[in-house]
């Protein structure tokens, strides 16, 4: 087939009688060498495990052309060894479905406000999954749904995908609920950490309980009663209560409003793109540009979660002493 004049989904550039291409077995899209060794994979991998396969946006337009008879000696695309290289030159099979977790869901169809098939270009990572959960919140009718990753993984999970935002607020949060907790935490390991030094002398060599004798066991239960008289002493139940909120009530609210952020922001984006042009290859560059994950930032965000605290609370006790 001959590529010259289509668009590299790499660079955006046309492709060119000359250039080194090379065309994913997979999906079929044809791409410069120069960019799959740039990614060191096909430039629409994230779209693999959705089914997604690349057509000629010309190919309509062309008028058919008569079918050349093939040499014996000419070798086919069937005809050729099971052990192909990474890229050969092949034709891509004509497929339109997206394939979803089982379900097939055409790239037309409307996940409210969005084509399936924008959605997979904005989401890019994972996006099976999110798309299988768009579909069903439209058919339920539903704004919220629950998001594990942001649960366990918040604040970071925003700056993951890009939802830098809400990612500040909830990094925020953090910060200062670390903060306002910290007398407490260190008051209260301070107390305790006698009693934990104690019990990891006794569990230091044994493998069960059941290895335990009858005075380590009076001893456990001596520590276990001290420590619930510091809790009670210094009032430190309202420490612990206010560690699993600072804990489990910013968890919980990311993972409700994860999903409809990113939902959000995706119909942003995808009417921001068609608004900006009407070339369908200019709208799911954008797209695709604007949406997808970011490494760096989340890695920074847990730099500053994990440094500033200790930082603020080191530079308020130089003011104050």
């Amino acid at each position: 087939m001959n590529y010259s004049g289509k668009i590299c989904d790499g660079c955006r550039e046309p492709l060119e009688n000359g250039d080194d291409i090379v065309v994913c077995p997979v999906c079929g899209t044809p791409q410069h060498r120069s960019c799959y060794e740039k990614n060191h994979r096909c430039v629409n991998e994230y779209l693999h495990s959705t089914g997604f396969v690349w057509t000629d946006p010309d190919e309509g337009k062309k008028k058919p052309e008569p079918v050349s008879v093939q040499n014996e000696n000419t070798q086919t695309a069937q005809d050729q060894p099971e052990k192909q290289p990474p890229f050969v030159q092949a034709t891509p099979k004509n497929m339109e479905s997206v394939f979803m977790r089982g379900v097939l869901y055409d790239p037309k169809d409307d996940m409210g406000k969005v084509r399936v098939s924008e959605a997979a270009d904005f989401i890019q990572n994972s996006s099976p999954r999110y798309i299988r959960k768009y579909m069903k919140q439209k058919k339920s009718g539903r704004k919220l749904s629950w998001n594990w990753a942001a649960f366990f993984f918040s604040p970071f999970w925003f700056f993951y995908r890009k939802l830098y935002k809400a990612g500040a607020i909830f990094l925020t949060v953090s910060i200062v609920l670390s903060l306002i907790n910290f007398p407490w935490e260190q008051r209260f390991i301070e107390q305790t950490a006698p009693l934990t030094n104690q019990l990891s002398e006794i569990a230091a060599d044994k493998s069960s309980a059941d290895s335990l004798t009858a005075e380590e066991k009076e001893k456990i239960k001596t520590i276990s009663e001290q420590f619930m008289e510091i809790v009670e002493k210094n009032n430190n139940y309202l420490f612990i209560v206010s560690a699993l909120i600072r804990i489990i009530l910013p968890q919980v609210t990311a993972a409700l409003l994860a999903n409809y952020l990113l939902k959000r922001r995706m119909l942003r984006v995808v009417n921001l793109a068609h608004s900006a042009t009407d070339d369908p290859e200019l709208v799911k560059y954008t797209i695709m540009r604007n949406g997808g994950v970011s490494i760096i930032m989340p890695i920074i965000a847990l730099m500053v979660d994990a440094y500033l605290p200790d930082l603020l609370l080191n530079i308020a006790y130089k003011i104050n002493f």
